[in-house]
């Protein structure tokens, strides 16, 4: 007997570093560079120039420090259970149970996930622009369908 798929507990491996946060990355790298370029070639000072390839750079810098703290971090899974619950599962620690906030959007074919976890009194959020660029798209369509479906946080 087959069991229907609304029966069955759906995992998603949350990747580390999205390729929205890269992008995020590229974009300001590209910024600074053609600001810069811009007030040298509209005969600013040079030193503007550097200091705003400074500031970017620092930016960039630290951003790019995050993306191997979040590469080092243990692997994340989601699981959506039959029930209607979303657990949050950190390798190495107990699994928490998740809500989805009220910023989970569906976003042409990729999903923001907001997701707030209930174990963590402080309110701990996990939050990430999955793409297709970071998960199948047929993952990204079947966890659109489950996301409605589970828990979602009433009030604000």
């Amino acid at each position: 007997m087959r069991s229907s798929p609304a029966s069955i507990d759906s995992s998603l491996e949350l990747p580390p570093v999205t390729a929205a946060d890269l992008a995020a990355g590229a974009i300001v790298a590209l910024a600074t560079a053609f600001l810069a370029l811009a007030v040298v070639r509209s005969g600013g000072s040079t030193a503007a120039a550097t200091l705003l390839l400074l500031a970017g750079g620092s930016i960039v810098a630290t951003q790019a420090r995050s993306w191997v703290r979040s590469a080092r971090r243990p692997g994340r899974r989601l699981v959506a259970c039959a029930d209607g619950s979303l657990w949050l599962h950190t390798a190495g620690l107990a699994p928490c149970r998740a809500t989805v906030d009220v910023g989970t959007r569906l976003i042409g074919p990729s999903v923001f996930l907001d997701l707030l976890a209930d174990s963590n009194p402080a309110g701990k959020r996990y939050r990430a622009w999955l793409t297709p660029l970071d998960l199948p798209t047929h993952a990204i369509r079947r966890w659109s369908v489950v996301l409605p479906r589970s828990g979602r946080r009433t009030g604000s």
